[in-house]
């Protein structure tokens, strides 16, 4: 946990931070910040990362903290991405790689719809939704 803790601090992102958030180890805090030019821009996303006592051999917990309109993460603010799933993890996988992800599995199939057929209203709300959790919120 030390090495990841210090790879983080080494190498510090302006997209991203992450730390243990209290007293346990296995317990971090993370914010994404909503990178420019996209309906997420100027929204920060607290998230939760949770270790499993067998890490790195199995898996983190990531959970969004803020709302947040993807067609990759649950209602309750789960992620579905393959980098996270016991079958396909990888121990060399860092923090910091998960932290960047991108596209994963699909859970909120209406929301992939509105990306893939309306990609003018999907970025509006997607905005609206940044602005109130994200930004105002």
């Amino acid at each position: 946990m030390r090495r990841y803790l210090l790879d983080l601090q080494r190498n510090p992102s302006p997209i991203y931070s992450a730390g243990v958030e209290a007293e346990n180890v296995y317990v971090w805090a993370a914010t994404i910040t909503g990178s420019p030019g996209t309906p997420y821009e100027g929204g920060v996303f607290f998230l939760r990362i949770i270790f499993p006592p067998d890490f790195p051999w199995k898996p983190l917990k990531v959970h969004f903290r803020t709302p947040i309109f993807h067609p990759n993460v649950s209602h309750r603010g789960n992620i579905f991405h393959p980098m996270l799933m016991p079958d396909t993890w990888c121990i060399a996988t860092s923090v910091a790689q998960m932290l960047m992800m991108a596209e994963g599995d699909v859970v909120r199939e209406e929301v992939a719809v509105m990306y893939r057929e309306d990609r003018t209203s999907y970025e509006e709300l997607t905005r609206s939704f940044t602005k109130i959790h994200a930004i105002d919120g």
